[in-house]
C-alpha cells in the first residue's frame, strides 16, 4: 500500500520516538545524538567509558540516555538494546556508528588487531540488528543506518584490517535490507569521507593533509558532523520511504559512485 511521503525530514516525526545509537559519546555520534534529542526523540547511546558520555549526556538529560556498553561483549550489547527497547516497548531507529579506525601496517598486524577491529566495527552490527528486529517491528520509524567509511572504497593504507570490516559492513547492509523488506524495516549506509571531528584534528589530520583533501574533494571546503547528521537523518526519516539497501557517499564529491 503507497502512503504518502513528505517533500523533506519534517522535525516533528522525530519527536516522541525512540532512536538507538552505539558510540555516541563523541564525533559523528554525539552530533546524531543531541541532533535527535533537540527534535524531541529519546536517545539511547553508549560507550565504553564514561567521561564523555556523561558530558554528552548532561547537555539534553531529559532525553538523552546514556548507557555504559562495551559492544566486544555481545551480552551486554544485547542487554543494551533491551533497555532501549523496554523503555516504550519499541525502538524506531537503529544507527550502528560506533569505530575504530587504527592504523597498522600489515606486517606489524595480529590477529588480535584483526579481531578486535571486527569486534567492535563489524560484529555488533549483528548483535544489534538481531536483538533489535521485534522492537523495530514494533516501532513506527522502523529505519535502520549503518555507518560505514569512503576509506575502503579507496583502498587506503595503512588501513587493510579497518577496511575489510568497515567493507563488510556494506554487504551485511544490502542482506539485511533484503531480508526485511518484507517488515517494513529499511536498512541503509552511509559512508562518511575524512570528517574533521575533534579526534581525528587532534590525533591524525595535518595541515598537509588538509591541502590534499581539497585538492581531492569536488567541494573546497573540510567536512564535519555537521554534514553528515542530515544526510542521516533523512535516510532515517519518512521522506526516504521508499530508499533501502542504499549507500550515500557524504566525503566533499572525493569518491563518486
Amino acid at each position: 500500500m503507497t502512503r504518502t511521503v513528505p517533500y523533506i525530514p519534517h522535525r516533528d516525526e522525530f519527536a516522541g520516538k525512540v532512536a538507538v545509537v552505539t558510540g555516541g559519546s563523541r564525533g559523528l555520534g554525539r552530533h546524531l545524538v543531541e541532533a535527535l534529542v533537540s527534535m524531541g526523540a529519546d536517545v539511547f547511546f553508549c560507550a565504553r567509558d564514561k567521561k564523555e558520555p556523561r558530558a554528552a549526556a548532561r547537555t539534553v538529560p531529559d532525553k538523552a540516555h546514556f548507557i555504559r556498553c562495551d559492544l566486544q561483549d555481545p551480552d551486554a550489547t544485547r542487554a543494551f538494546i533491551a533497555q532501549a527497547g523496554d523503555f516504550a516497548g519499541r525502538i524506531d531507529y537503529l544507527v550502528n556508528n560506533a569505530a575504530i579506525d587504527p592504523r597498522i601496517e600489515l606486517t606489524e598486524a595480529t590477529t588480535e588487531d584483526f579481531d578486535k577491529l571486527i569486534a567492535i566495527n563489524l560484529r555488533p552490527l549483528f548483535v544489534t540488528s538481531q536483538a533489535a528486529q521485534a522492537y523495530l517491528e514494533a516501532g513506527e520509524g522502523k529505519a535502520v543506518v549503518n555507518i560505514s567509511t569512503t576509506n575502503w572504497m579507496l583502498g587506503l593504507a595503512p588501513f587493510a584490517l579497518y577496511n575489510a570490516a568497515k567493507s563488510g559492513i556494506i554487504g551485511f547492509s544490502r542482506s539485511l535490507a533484503r531480508e526485511w523488506g518484507p517488515l517494513g524495516i529499511r536498512v541503509n549506509c552511509v559512508c562518511p569521507g575524512w570528517i574533521m571531528t575533534p579526534k581525528q584534528l587532534a590525533e591524525h589530520v595535518t595541515e598537509a593533509d588538509k591541502e590534499k583533501l581539497l585538492a581531492d574533494q569536488c567541494l573546497k571546503f573540510l567536512l564535519s558532523q555537521q554534514h553528515v547528521t542530515p544526510a542521516t537523518l533523512f535516510l532515517l526519516s519518512n521522506a526516504s520511504a521508499g530508499i533501502t539497501g542504499q549507500n550515500i557517499v557524504v566525503d566533499g564529491g572525493k569518491v563518486m559512485q
